[in-house]
């Protein structure tokens, strides 16, 4: 799907223009797409020079935004019983997330970052255009200590990491050296960002969200190895308070879930300007009645999921309260409603622009490439979403999927349901 035009220039008329840098949105706006993609132009209509043989796209007053972006995915994952995982292959594992970053993009999400399970030939298929998808950052495996959150061992004797694809290098280490190692491996394997488990999780099986896991040592010998590697760095898988503070200590650039964060975190994150990631949408796709009722998310999960719950809307909005940056993602794969998330960090206590700003600016920020995505101002490149109504002034309407009207990659239309 593309433009009616071939070579020439497109044009978004009539739209409410949000750029991502200002709150007050351009009434009877103009974006101008030069041939190669970028953004040419954009302000309002009196402003703008739109060549004559431009293809005009009528916005209808709607609301036109930056594509949004999800820094925290599992392209590879989804919510099936594990009756259902066993029958995967490794070829069915690509399938997956390559058929999910194309409903991921779809959906609005122009960029991700894989927190886990995508390797760097998923990426390079999106990047190279011989599959549709967003613009992809991996992380490739995830680094876990034995025993910890990212370890499959079950009681039972079953490995559950062992369903995964053979291509992702095991993450488990303990002990500096062994760490150093297998980041190593991590990062030969492509790794964009090393995705850390500072502390345990939900859904394992022998530990608790709030464990602490892995050393400040252990953990400063992976953000080191990313430096030195010259990769993004840390992503920092951190639920409990202790598991918190020692990642940022370490070094890590982002804390994800953040759940127990308390006033030394705030304090640390404050001053390394570290985001944090909250994915409330995890927990609402997790406890979904029909999830819950079929075993997919098991007794012992939901008993940590409510446990943590209103916790998490308590830290989170003291977070915000005191400015710690927030950046959107979702925790999500195969099948979740992704914009949601911007609906829920407004519920949680987060202006409606800012969760805008975190999903689109600064998510650009943390990935490192603000230079080329992330708002809508000339030389950047055109990747927007054309949004039915007003979602400052509703919020709500990012629960919706089909009031994301238009999505364009690039320049490049990759969905349009104004018709629909």
């Amino acid at each position: 799907m593309g433009f009616a035009s071939t070579g020439g220039s497109t044009a978004f008329t009539g739209v409410r223009l949000l750029d991502g840098r200002s709150a007050d949105a351009v009434d009877d706006g103009v974006l101008l797409v030069g041939p190669d993609g970028t953004i040419a132009a954009a302000g309002p209509s009196r402003s703008v020079d739109v060549p004559r043989d431009a293809t005009r796209i009528d916005g209808g007053g709607w609301t036109l935004a930056p594509g949004l972006f999800d820094c925290h995915v599992h392209l590879i994952a989804s919510h099936a019983p594990l009756h259902d995982v066993v029958q995967l292959s490794s070829t069915d594992y690509v399938v997956r997330a390559l058929t999910t970053g194309r409903d991921f993009l779809e959906s609005g999400v122009t960029t991700v970052r894989d927190a886990g399970g995508a390797t760097a030939g998923v990426k390079r298929a999106f990047a190279s255009g011989a599959m549709p998808g967003p613009r992809t950052q991996v992380s490739v495996g995830f680094l876990s200590q034995t025993g910890g959150h990212g370890d499959g061992w079950t009681p039972s004797g079953t490995d559950i990491n062992g369903l995964l694809p053979p291509d992702l290098p095991s993450g488990i280490c303990d002990g500096v050296e062994e760490c150093r190692k297998t980041a190593r491996l991590q990062i030969r394997a492509g790794a964009d960002w090393l995705k850390v488990m500072a502390t345990g999780g939900v859904y394992s099986v022998t530990d608790s969200p709030d464990a602490s896991q892995f050393t400040v040592e252990e953990m400063r010998v992976f953000v080191d190895e990313a430096r030195a590697a010259r990769i993004h760095g840390v992503l920092a898988h951190a639920e409990g308070t202790r598991g918190i503070v020692n990642a940022l200590r370490a070094g890590a650039r982002s804390i994800e879930h953040g759940d127990l964060l308390d006033d030394e975190g705030i304090e640390l994150m404050l001053a390394g300007d570290v985001p944090l990631v909250p994915t409330f949408l995890i927990v609402e796709e997790m406890l979904r009645p029909d999830r819950v009722s079929q075993g997919v998310t098991p007794p012992w999960a939901v008993d940590k999921i409510r446990h943590l719950m209103d916790r998490q809307r308590e830290t989170f909005a003291e977070a915000v309260r005191r400015g710690v940056r927030v950046v959107m993602g979702t925790d999500g794969g195969a099948g979740s409603h992704l914009p949601s998330e911007l609906a829920l960090m407004v519920e949680a206590g987060l202006d409606p622009f800012a969760a805008l700003r975190a999903a689109t600016s600064e998510a650009a920020r943390l990935l490192g490439i603000a230079d080329e995505v992330g708002t809508l101002e000339p030389g950047k490149a055109a990747d927007l979403i054309l949004v039915s109504g007003d979602p400052l002034a509703e919020p709500a309407l990012w629960r919706d999927h089909a009031r994301i009207a238009l999505v364009a990659r690039a320049g490049r239309i990759v969905a349009d349901r104004r018709g629909v």
